[in-house]
């Protein structure tokens, strides 16, 4: 319905929506994604006298140990030495679990001499750090490395000015083997940290402000749908929780539940996943929720099922440390965001409302979580966007989901606000049904009886006095007349509708049409007895757009009622006026009136005031007026006091005024 319509269902708005969330997209990429690699020369990072951070990937060499045996003094040994190979800016490996080596060469220039060099995957297995002189071939003074509180898998060393060393390092993955490492001064690494901590105090607050918004709409509407995305959110932010290491930093590594984490899963990239898949199972269930697949994508739901089956499966395997499990989950991840794209796309094809929030939560989603993933297959260097991009993607999508849940919320409660008005309509038109039957049944039954006890009569030769015979069969026919005129009034009354949009409206000047009226009502006034007085104040350029027939009933159907209830020798008033856009005409009377319990209801059909006055003719008069004057866009009304005669007003609006 359209009090039901939605700015999302404007499909400008739409469009505009999507080209926004794209650019907006665009502009991030354009400001945080990283700049192509540039091959240089030098084959070491020199420190400069400016503070900075130094991207290591950019001058280190490489070399893969697959037994993940060798040493220090194995890697320094010519034939192994040899198979170092350049990195060429690239901090993605592999998706395959594995054991790297890492050399670099640093020659500080700057008088700085305490420096950081810090590893940003906080999922690795192992990570050791070897610094030698320019000209040594064995590990300096273990004292100057240390370990930084600070950041997993950041380590302060101490490097004289205008010295130069050698750095090694050992990395063991049982994932993906992304290496990001960067070289930075204390101070630059202090202010980076601290710039982290506020954005990630800022995300993790926005999460749980959502989680427990979502949490609470569950509660009170009791949908498993709120529960779902709660549940999406909770093990979604655990996961990045444990990738940006803030798990490992916030409880320590001597932290029994650590420990405990350890030894369930094994490592931290394990924990990683189990938290990751069980925020996508949970993503699923909501999903199939809120797209309504099985209403609008039934053939889809297999897929779901299945997926919904797999899911627990996937999760459990984190348990038992089975070999390749990384690369599982990665098909699983790829297998879910297939098919919400496909699910998505139909189901808004097929006209859910709500797919289209989906479909605008998945583009900054995507779209900023994708440098993420391009990272992880070697296809774009490390950087600020890869690292966070799902943090700044998670935020747009649970922004664009709360509006969503929320469109739910607003469109559930108007279905029940309708269902409950629809009831109450329908509970008022099988009354009001109820009433017309009864009253129906009455107003034919009468007659009826009086017909059948003259048949009656006839049949068993009951004797009545002369001529009487005439009198009842008289009787009989005025009964029956009256019931033909009751049914043919119920049939014109269930065909006015249609006989009015199927007839040709007239534009009528009102003035000189309604003069001639009042004079052909005048004539029927004074046959029935009664006085007339006319009273007409309409515009004469005032132009109607009027069935000129139907009309003319309603005016006679009110004349005709003034005459049955006016006492002899009183007047009939007849007045018709113009203004603000309309004409009034109205027709009073000098008769009993209408008491005010029946004002109401003098309009409904076969509604009698006094059911037993001979008066009354079948109830159905009025409806029929009220009827043809709604249909011309009118409204009709009885102004009325016991004793003091009835007065019936109908007013129709001015189609135009004439020049």
């Amino acid at each position: 319905m359209a009090s039901n319509k939605t700015i999302i269902t404007n499909n400008r708005f739409f469009i505009f929506a999507i080209m926004l969330l794209i650019f907006g997209v665009s502009i991030v990429w354009k400001l945080f994604a990283p700049t192509p690699y540039a091959p240089t020369s030098a084959d070491r990072i020199v420190l400069h006298g400016n503070e900075g951070v130094y991207n290591v990937n950019e001058q280190m060499d490489v070399l893969v140990d697959k037994s993940g045996e060798w040493t220090l003094a194995d890697v320094q040994s010519p034939p192994i030495h040899a198979q170092f190979q350049p990195a060429s800016g690239k901090s993605a490996f592999g998706l395959t679990a594995g054991t790297y080596w890492i050399r670099t060469t640093v020659d500080n220039q700057s008088p700085l001499e305490q420096w950081v060099l810090r590893l940003n995957n906080s999922v690795i297995e192992q990570f050791d750090m070897y610094i030698l002189g320019d000209q040594s071939h064995s590990p300096l003074p273990a004292r100057i490395i240390e370990k930084a509180n600070e950041h997993f898998y950041s380590y302060y060393f101490q490097l004289p000015a205008h010295d130069s060393v050698t750095v090694y390092m050992k990395v063991r993955i049982n994932g993906s083997m992304i290496i990001p490492i960067e070289l930075m001064d204390n101070n630059t690494f202090l202010g980076k940290l601290k710039n982290e901590y506020i954005f990630f105090g800022i995300y993790y607050g926005f999460v749980l402000l959502m989680a427990a918004y979502m949490l609470s709409l569950y509660v009170f509407n009791r949908m498993s749908v709120y529960l779902y995305y709660s549940l999406y959110i909770v093990f979604f932010s655990l996961s990045q929780l444990v990738w940006n290491g803030l798990l490992q930093e916030l409880l320590g590594a001597d932290s029994r539940l650590l420990t405990f984490l350890l030894r369930l899963f094994g490592n931290y990239e394990s924990i990683d996943y189990f938290f990751f898949i069980s925020s996508l199972w949970f993503g699923l269930l909501f999903m199939g929720k809120i797209l309504q697949i099985e209403v609008y994508a039934p053939r889809m739901m297999i897929v779901y099922r299945a997926l919904s089956i797999l899911s627990p499966l996937v999760v459990a395997a984190s348990f038992f440390h089975i070999p390749g499990y990384e690369t599982l989950a990665i098909l699983y991840e790829s297998l879910f965001a297939v098919l919400l794209v496909i699910s998505t796309i139909w189901c808004m094809y097929r006209g859910n409302p709500t797919a289209r929030y989906v479909i605008l939560a998945a583009i900054p989603f995507l779209g900023l979580a994708a440098p993420t993933i391009l990272n992880t297959y070697s296809l774009m260097q490390e950087s600020f966007l890869t690292h966070y991009g799902f943090q700044f993607g998670a935020i747009a999508e649970f922004l664009m989901f709360s509006i969503a849940l929320s469109y739910q919320i607003r469109q559930a409660r108007i279905d029940k606000e309708n269902a409950v008005q629809e009831m109450k309509l329908n509970e008022q038109i099988q009354q009001t049904r109820n009433e017309l039957l009864q009253n129906i049944s009455h107003d034919i039954r009468t007659p009826l009886t009086i017909v059948q006890g003259g048949i009656q009569a006839m049949i068993h030769g009951v004797v009545i006095e002369p001529g009487g015979n005439d009198d009842m069969l008289k009787s009989m026919y005025d009964e029956v007349l009256q019931i033909n005129t009751f049914i043919d009034h119920l049939f014109e009354l269930s065909l006015l509708k249609q006989a009015h949009e199927t007839s040709v409206l007239e534009s009528t000047p009102f003035a000189d049409w309604i003069l001639s009226q009042f004079d052909s009502l005048q004539a029927m006034i004074q046959l029935a007895g009664l006085q007339s007085r006319c009273s007409i104040s309409v515009n004469p350029q005032a132009v109607v757009h009027i069935h000129a027939h139907q009309i003319k009933r309603v005016l006679a159907n009110l004349v005709n009622n003034a005459c049955k209830f006016s006492p002899a020798g009183s007047t009939i008033h007849l007045s018709a006026s113009s203004y603000k856009g309309h004409v009034l005409v109205g027709v009073g009377d000098e008769g009993r009136g209408i008491a005010p319990e029946h004002l109401d209801s003098v309009f409904d059909r076969a509604y009698k005031v006094d059911p037993a006055d001979p008066k009354n003719g079948s109830g159905l008069g009025l409806a029929i007026a009220k009827e043809i004057i709604g249909l011309h866009s009118g409204t009709i009304w009885v102004e009325s006091e016991a004793g003091s005669g009835s007065r019936f007003y109908f007013r129709l609006p001015v189609d135009a005024f004439t020049s």
